[in-house]
C-alpha cells in the first residue's frame, strides 16, 4: 500500500486517538492541517478533509520539515474557534523554533470552479512579506495547475483561522492554501495529487531561501 493510501486509511478512518500531532522538523516553513479530522462548528459536525492530512504526512516525511495535524473531533475548529490548543501549541512552536513561514492547508468542495485559492487575509496574513502568495501561485502554475486565485473564494480573513492568528500573534507571513478536492481525491478524472506535491514542494523551497537571506 502507497503512502498516500495508508495515511488517507489512517484520518479517514478515524483511527487517530490524539486531539492533534506535532512533528519537530527543520526549516523556518511549518505546515498545518487542522481540518485533517471532522470538526465541529456551531455544534454541527463537518466533514474532515483527510487528504491535508496526507499531504502534510508525506511532506514531513521527505522533506523533514515540521508540521501540525489534527487527528480527533474534540467537538472543537482549531481553525474557527477562539480559544484552541491546536493554536496554542503551534504558537508555541513557532516562536521558539524561528519559524518564518507558515502554510495552512485545506480541502474545498469539487464543484467548485477554482482548482487553487490561495487565502492571505486580504493581504493583512502577509502582511510582512506580500511577494509571499504570488510565489505559492507561480509554483502551482509552473506545475501545470491553472485556475488559482488569491483570496478568493476563501480569504482566510476570520481572526481565528490559523493564518490569521498565527500571523497577528508571531509576525510572520501565513498562506492558507485550499485545494479542491478533485485534484487530490482518487475519486475524480481531475486527481493531480504529484503536481500538487510538486508544487508544495517548490513552495516550501523557495519560501525557506527566502528566510534564510533575512
Amino acid at each position: 500500500m502507497s503512502a498516500y493510501d495508508n495515511y488517507l486509511l489512517f484520518y479517514s478512518s478515524k483511527l487517530g486517538r490524539k486531539d492533534f500531532v506535532l512533528k519537530k522538523g527543520e526549516g523556518r516553513v511549518m505546515l498545518s492541517a487542522p481540518h485533517a479530522a471532522e470538526q465541529t462548528r456551531n455544534g454541527r459536525k463537518k466533514y474532515g478533509e483527510f487528504v491535508t492530512g496526507v499531504i502534510v504526512n508525506m511532506l514531513h516525511d521527505e522533506l523533514g520539515l515540521p508540521i501540525i495535524v489534527k487527528e480527533k473531533n474534540c467537538r472543537d475548529d482549531a481553525n474557527r474557534d477562539e480559544k484552541s490548543r491546536y493554536k496554542k501549541k503551534l504558537k508555541k512552536y513557532v516562536e521558539k523554533n524561528g519559524i518564518r513561514y507558515l502554510i495552512d492547508i485545506h480541502q474545498m468542495n469539487p464543484e467548485r470552479d477554482v482548482n487553487i485559492d490561495v487565502g492571505t487575509g486580504e493581504g493583512r496574513n502577509v502582511s510582512n512579506d506580500p511577494e509571499a502568495a504570488d510565489i505559492a501561485v507561480r509554483c502551482f502554475e509552473e506545475r501545470g495547475i491553472g485556475n488559482v486565485l488569491v483570496d478568493k473564494p476563501f480569504s482566510a480573513v476570520h481572526p481565528f483561522t490559523v493564518s490569521a492568528y498565527i500571523s497577528r500573534e508571531c509576525g510572520i507571513a501565513c498562506l492558507q492554501i485550499e485545494i479542491n478536492t478533485r485534484l487530490v481525491s482518487k475519486r475524480y478524472d481531475d486527481f493531480a495529487f504529484d503536481k500538487v506535491m510538486l508544487a508544495f514542494k517548490d513552495l516550501i523551497k523557495k519560501l525557506n531561501e527566502r528566510a534564510m537571506k533575512e
